[in-house]
């Protein structure tokens, strides 16, 4: 059975101790810090003009109301800005998504948060959101399935020590390039060999076939992309980034969610600290920019000024709005070139008891990580499968994910399946950000501002990039640039 709700006009399916890369398979699928998708916060209701829609000007209209633009329009009205936030989907929370499956809270989006990234910690301190630790168990079973599709039984301590190697091997050179991870480019080489790809890098290193198959399954559920075309050198600064710690990173990217109501309850938190005027379910079409300001016109006719906007959007749906005149030809070169992500997430229910499993699908294998979230006699099983390339199967058809399945556990039998394909929502196109080779030393260009325009999102981030941390700190940044501007026009004008 495949549970559908509608989503933004898309028929998509939703849901109803210590680690490290040296335990990894205690804890199972590899894209669990990716920034990824759509919140289900509501209006807080006591706001005051919170639909906005008979008010203005505005000194500021902020576009998209995941982590992004929430931050920034708290931080453009806590200066005392007049800010209105256009959202095109009936809720709040962009590329993070809390929702259930069979009765379980689940995250399909973005989750994964920890206090070494400083900026949704920061978040997470000022609102009082603790850390929910997820359960960590001892594998039963763990498999590798290699690129022409034959299944490897390993034992889970071995897969371990042979995974570790290899990922070891990967960013043996993070240190050395990435001396600064938040400055990516401090070190002048790192623009020089951003043309290499992860697949490149790999084919230096002394990998057995299992190892080869384990890591780059992983790299390719960060890349939502073949590894053939995915920047080693933005996979590694994000390693960096935790410290060149391989515990670190792994304790970051898959062992703490926020607590008490999960990555929804934040964003609700941080909006209704922000007076800004929200507008939900309304699509921006057209953007244009003259000497005195910004006037944005909707699907649904309306027509909103400003001084200024921030845009805030995934890169692959900008090409779905007219500038005017339009965005500079380097952004435009990047929108159409610089970032990847076919990735999409599922969850399914078996009906036999699997126990605690995790496997490793290799390119062009579709479903890249599986990994039990619950098993037991009367349940049976409940498994997560992350797909790097949702693009090699159709998600929504459960005969043929139970065929994919079968290759791995041979008879099980599929009773539920819960997939979202991000790619086809149309307020998204995409899943996490992830950087083409050659392109990762220019999403710089996508974050410099244009004119009366500023532009925010994870993709833009220094930092964290695939994570909401770059969310986060990338809507302080345009609004820290945002208010520079704004401020000289004032003493200018005196």
């Amino acid at each position: 059975m495949t549970m559908t709700i509608t989503m933004d006009g898309d028929e998509g399916t939703a849901t109803g101790g210590r680690i490290n890369r040296r335990s990894l398979m205690r804890f199972g699928a590899a894209a669990a810090g990716a920034i990824a998708l759509a919140s289900c916060a509501k209006e807080n209701p006591n706001r005051e003009a919170r639909d906005g829609k008979d008010k203005g000007p505005y000194d500021v209209a902020v576009v998209g109301a995941g982590y992004a633009g929430i931050t920034a329009a708290r931080e453009l009205a806590a200066k005392g800005w007049r800010v209105v936030v256009l959202e095109a989907r009936p809720r709040i929370g962009g590329r993070t998504f809390t929702s259930t499956f069979l009765g379980r809270q689940i995250e399909l989006g973005g989750s994964s948060v920890h206090w070494v990234q400083p900026h949704v910690f920061a978040e997470m301190q000022r609102y009082g959101f603790g850390f929910e630790e997820v359960p960590l168990r001892d594998l039963d079973k763990a498999y590798v399935m290699t690129a022409d599709g034959k299944v490897h039984d390993v034992a889970p301590e071995r897969f371990d020590i042979g995974y570790n190697d290899a990922f070891d091997k990967f960013c043996a050179d993070a240190k050395t390039l990435f001396p600064q991870p938040f400055a990516p480019f401090s070190n002048a080489e790192v623009a020089k060999l951003d043309i290499i790809s992860a697949a490149e890098r790999m084919a230096k290193l002394d990998l057995d076939p299992i190892q080869r198959a384990s890591l780059n399954a992983e790299l390719v559920l960060y890349a939502g992309s073949s590894t053939n075309t995915f920047s080693y050198m933005s996979y590694v600064k994000m390693f960096a980034a935790a410290a060149w710690d391989p515990y670190t990173f792994t304790d970051s990217e898959k062992h703490w969610h926020i607590a008490r109501g999960g990555t929804a309850a934040l964003a609700k938190a941080i909006l209704d600290d922000s007076k800004a005027d929200v507008r939900l379910g309304t699509v921006v079409k057209q953007v244009e920019t003259t000497a005195g300001g910004v006037t944005l016109r909707t699907a649904d006719g309306q027509s909103i000024e400003a001084k200024a906007a921030i845009f805030t959007l995934p890169t692959q749906v900008y090409p779905d709005i007219e500038f005017k005149p339009g965005l500079s030809a380097e952004k435009q070169a990047f929108i159409k070139n610089g970032d990847l992500c076919d990735g999409a997430t599922m969850y399914m229910r078996i009906k036999q008891n699997l126990g605690n499993t995790f496997t490793f699908c290799d390119d062009p294998n579709p479903l890249s990580a599986i990994q039990t979230e619950e098993s037991d006699p009367e349940i049976g099983t409940i498994l997560k499968a992350t797909l790097g390339r949702q693009s090699l199967i159709d998600i929504n058809d459960q005969d043929a994910v139970n065929a994919e399945l079968r290759k791995i556990h041979p008879g099980v039998e599929i009773t539920d399946i819960a997939p979202y394909n991000w790619v086809k929502d149309p307020f998204s196109k995409q899943a996490w950000p992830a950087y083409r080779a050659g392109w990762f030393r220019k999403y710089k260009d996508m974050a410099k501002p244009e004119g009366r325009l500023f532009f925010a999102g994870s993709g833009t981030a220094d930092g964290w990039h695939a994570y909401i941390d770059g969310a986060v700190e990338s809507g302080i940044r345009a609004c820290r640039e945002l208010t520079a501007m704004l401020e000289k026009e004032t003493n200018k004008n005196g």
